[in-house]
């Protein structure tokens, strides 16, 4: 008589396969060394440690642990991951995620020898519909604009925070409810639907990680189509680096722990890769 399911094996299974399937559909070749990046989510939105989690060269941040392992040695699931740091110990992946480390990777393939990228994976894009980030010349245009934000019961602002910018401009970061944030997710998907249904879709707590996995793809290119990206879907700007990592589906956003939320894969899109031309034609891009 078999046992059945319980909530936690199927927990188990369920963000195992969303990890699987992400690597999968973005690494083609299993001999493939991967570079794993974690980094505390609360020390994240510390400014010190604003962008510790955006690229393997942020290193230097304390709070960072490098880690890495072929796609082939990859444990089949999440619990039984273990990754190897910089000294050769083994890191148990999913007892950092529990303790409040978010799980990043590196998307692009880095060459081991030269530690140069040599290939591109994807094109993607980050849609966090959480923040608004906006800045102004003038304290009366600053002032105008949160008198409109507090006004508007649309946007249901939860915070609002100003720091003055090096060239003394104010720059306004805004947060929105999280009952919001749910709605501008549904809103997102039916107005861009048609553009990104042979993407692959990772939901966020926040918002949207969209890739469109590359079949030989020029490092060139990766730039202005990442810039051109972000222009049309209206996505963050700064996701353009090479090196770029990106949250993984199968492990928790902890920066709240009472409210840990599962990063996962919606929708795969579709199986024949893009080429980064063909991608550009599609979504009639202007890199």
């Amino acid at each position: 008589m078999k046992n059945k399911p319980t909530q936690y094996s199927t927990l188990v299974q369920l963000s195992s396969s969303h990890m699987h399937q992400f690597l999968h559909k973005i690494c083609r070749k299993g001999d493939e060394k991967l570079h794993f990046i974690l980094v505390h989510d609360a020390e994240r939105s510390k400014p010190t440690n604003a962008n510790s989690a955006h690229s393997l060269n942020s290193s230097n941040d304390k709070q960072a642990i490098l880690l890495h392992k072929p796609l082939l040695l990859l444990e089949k699931q999440v619990p039984h991951i273990e990754l190897i740091s910089k000294n050769n110990k083994s890191i148990h992946l999913l007892s950092q995620n529990a303790k409040g480390y978010a799980v990043f990777m590196e998307i692009n393939r880095r060459d081991e020898k030269s530690r140069e990228i040599k290939e591109i994976r994807a094109q993607f894009i980050d849609v966090d519909l959480n923040k608004i980030s906006e800045q102004f010349q003038t304290k009366e245009q600053l002032k105008a604009r949160i008198k409109q934000l507090k006004s508007d019961p649309l946007e249901r602002i939860q915070s609002i925070t100003i720091k003055k910018g090096k060239q003394g401009q104010y720059l306004l970061r805004a947060h929105r409810a999280e009952e919001q944030v749910a709605q501008l997710k549904k809103t997102f998907l039916k107005k861009h639907w048609s553009q990104i249904k042979n993407a692959m879709i990772v939901e966020t707590k926040n918002g949207y990680h969209i890739y469109w996995v590359i079949q030989n793809g020029s490092i060139s290119k990766f730039v202005p189509i990442q810039k051109a990206l972000a222009s049309k879907f209206g996505s963050d700007p700064m996701i353009t680096n090479l090196s770029r990592v990106m949250r993984i589906p199968g492990f928790y956003h902890m920066k709240n722990p009472d409210k840990p939320y599962l990063v996962r894969v919606i929708h795969s899109g579709r199986k024949q890769p893009y080429t980064q031309e063909e991608l550009i034609q599609t979504l009639m891009l202007r890199p």
